[in-house]
């Protein structure tokens, strides 16, 4: 029971210090006029309070004495009152004590249609009254934890401490930038509206909407697919030969789906096993250590060819296995250059049948491989039968 009282008042630590320090840095760039007219400065609070939540829990479950920084006396001290004491010195001179870190606190928290200013205000106080105590008393209770954990933060290569940080770090980047800038928060779900529907003309309407930049975000678009987001990749190799024609398509398509998968294996490699496997899960990384042990440098160049085999999961299980850059590099290149050449070719020839045609090429190729994979166990079984016969 001690330890669940101490892991609260440590929570509440965490999401108290990183919610105070959010906002004092939303203030100050909402000072900037050029910032403030395009960006939502608000949502910063919000990724600096998933931050406090994300370090608590790498506290409790890696034992991440680094990232505790409410543990730090001095240091949790000093970033606390000194982002209170910049809030109220802005908020005085603006004159607007009473509405802009009620207003600012209601819109990071996605609470605007739910509390009004003035009950913001008064929940506003008395958080930051039980956060300053909770904070005061995490020093005098420190957080011990006598279960050993398997991702122990100490025991994890310096590479995976970096990657683990770095994956973080581009994450919080990307939601702020989601978050706070209109523009940008629309663009993403359009495209992800088009390539959830396998609509492909209108994913090619909404490239041409870029102009110029349409090359450079169909790239974009296919990396960040590989490496964050599960969504049908062949949508957008259809829209680039529908675009740009099937040559310039397929190359755009194939150097962008390289760039993907070369990140997610490099990902793996600083981010370490015991990370994706939590990312892929543990049972699909033995399934895939059994094949890369069994098909040895083929395997990844047979995986390719398969086109309703995960193209991310292979990246990324690659990257911890024995595999190394340069085969996985040529055979990820060589393997899914057939299927990129042919989407090409049909997104540019054959729009109006284009879904029936890929999933018909799907089913063909994986029926291949399949049958490929599964020939000597049938040779086998058909040798013993003629064995019996005799």
């Amino acid at each position: 029971m001690k330890q669940v009282i101490r892991g609260t008042i440590h929570f509440l630590s965490a999401i108290f210090l990183f919610f105070i320090v959010g906002m004092a840095l939303s203030l100050l760039l909402i000072q900037n006029q050029f910032i403030d007219m395009r960006f939502d400065s608000e949502f910063v609070i919000t990724v600096m309070t998933v931050t406090g939540i994300w370090f608590f829990f790498a506290r409790v479950f890696m034992n991440a004495h680094t990232l505790a920084l409410w543990e730090k006396k001095w240091i949790s001290l000093l970033l606390a009152f000194g982002s209170l004491a910049l809030i109220l010195i802005i908020t005085i001179l603006e004159g607007s004590i009473s509405i802009m870190p009620a207003y600012m606190a209601r819109k990071a928290l996605f609470m605007e249609n739910a509390l009004t200013l003035s009950n913001m205000n008064t929940i506003l106080i008395v958080g930051l009254v039980i956060g300053a105590l909770m904070l005061i008393m995490s020093h005098r209770k420190p957080l011990s934890l006598k279960k050993e954990t398997k991702m122990e933060w100490s025991r994890l290569s310096r590479g995976n401490r970096i990657g683990m940080m770095s994956l973080f770090a581009l994450l919080a980047v990307f939601i702020l930038v989601y978050m706070g800038q209109g523009g940008i928060h629309a663009a993403i779900n359009h495209s992800v509206v088009y390539l959830k529907n396998a609509d492909v003309e209108g994913f090619r309407d909404y490239l041409l909407s870029f102009g110029p930049l349409a090359a450079v975000v169909s790239g974009l678009l296919m990396v960040f697919q590989s490496v964050v987001a599960p969504l049908p990749a062949f949508v957008i190799t259809f829209a680039n030969g529908l675009l740009f024609g099937w040559f310039f398509g397929a190359i755009l398509s194939w150097s962008s789906a390289m760039l993907g998968a070369v990140i997610c294996f490099y990902l793996a490699k600083f981010l370490g096993r015991p990370v994706v496997e939590k990312i892929v899960t543990k049972k699909a990384l033995e399934w895939w250590d059994q094949f890369f042990a069994k098909y040895g440098k083929h395997s990844v160049f047979i995986a390719r060819l398969v086109p309703i085999v995960s193209f991310d999961l292979v990246s990324y299980a690659a990257g911890v296995t024995s595999v190394s850059f340069w085969e996985f590099f040529w055979a990820t290149g060589l393997g899914q250059l057939p299927a990129t050449i042919l989407y090409s070719f049909l997104g540019q020839n054959a729009t109006n049948t284009v879904k029936i045609l890929f999933f018909l090429f799907t089913i063909v190729i994986a029926l291949a491989v399949i049958g490929m994979l599964l020939r000597p166990k049938i040779q086998q079984l058909i040798n013993r039968k003629k064995g019996v016969k005799r």
